[in-house]
């Protein structure tokens, strides 16, 4: 059973063809959830009317730091409004973008404050958007001191990911971790515990060797699990029961309908 942990299943993404992947991961069979990530108001009210229609999808909402100019006190009203919704998991994709200046990294760096506080205020996990940006991103972690959330798309080295897990904090891996360039991301996996793991396929974006070059669905997460197992020298399947024990762990709302998919699917 696997868990797809942060996707963009919306319309701005899929276009027409938005049905036909929301089907894809119904026909599969062995996607039991996805957690469908908002990156602004519109795509965050997108997710969670998704997740209303779907039982399998779950949502996260908040602004993405490319989007972080677009943040205001009606987003943080409608942010907490969203979060009531039992499907609602997390506050995400926030953080810090340094790789393009799309918006100014000071304003990012106040923008992510406010969405962590809000975080930590609604008892909600949060999942971190960073990219060239590592240190400032910990820091400001540090400075709210709420140590609940996951880096999304972990694109740091070995050294970067024992500061993170240290804090207690988890790492989800994408596609990226398939690629041929991706040496230092490979070796920084090697030493995460798998405690603290999740895989993710970021659809539409990072498609996983061997369906590099297409758009990317929820469905292929299986390739990013696979490698990962290989690359650890463990059991899929065991891999498959700690992540869906992470996930139930850190986004509390997600564990009722997990353990009743378990039970249902006798998996253990």
């Amino acid at each position: 059973m696997y868990i797809d942990a942060h996707a963009h299943i919306l319309s701005f993404e899929y276009g027409e063809n938005l049905g036909k992947v929301i089907e894809s991961v119904k026909n599969d069979g062995e996607i039991i959830l996805v957690n469908d990530v908002g990156y602004d108001l519109k795509s965050s009210e997108e997710s969670v009317n998704l997740s209303n229609r779907y039982g399998f999808i779950f949502s996260t909402i908040g602004i993405h730091p490319y989007d972080a100019d677009k943040f205001d006190n009606y987003a943080l009203k409608t942010l907490k409004e969203l979060a009531e919704n039992k499907k609602v998991i997390a506050i995400g994709e926030i953080g810090l973008d340094y790789y393009r200046k799309i918006t100014d990294f000071t304003l990012q760096k106040k923008v992510f404050e406010q969405q962590l506080i809000l975080s930590k205020e609604l008892g909600l996990p949060f999942m971190i958007h960073s990219r060239d940006a590592c240190r400032d991103t910990i820091e400001i972690i540090k400075k709210i001191g709420y140590f609940n959330g996951v880096f999304h798309s972990f694109d740091y080295g070995t050294k970067e990911i024992e500061e993170i897990i240290g804090l207690g904090l988890y790492v989800s891996f994408s596609g990226m971790l398939t690629f041929k360039k991706k040496e230092k991301l490979r070796e920084a996996a090697k030493v995460v515990p798998i405690e603290k793991v999740f895989m993710e396929t970021d659809s539409p974006f990072l498609a996983p060797v061997p369906m590099r070059g297409k758009t990317n669905m929820p469905i292929y997460v299986k390739y990013v699990y696979k490698y990962f197992a290989n690359l650890k020298n463990i059991d899929e399947k065991e891999l498959h029961v700690k992540i869906i024990e992470n996930f139930e762990k850190l986004f509390g709302k997600s564990k009722i309908y997990l353990e009743n998919t378990r039970r249902q699917r006798q998996y253990v």
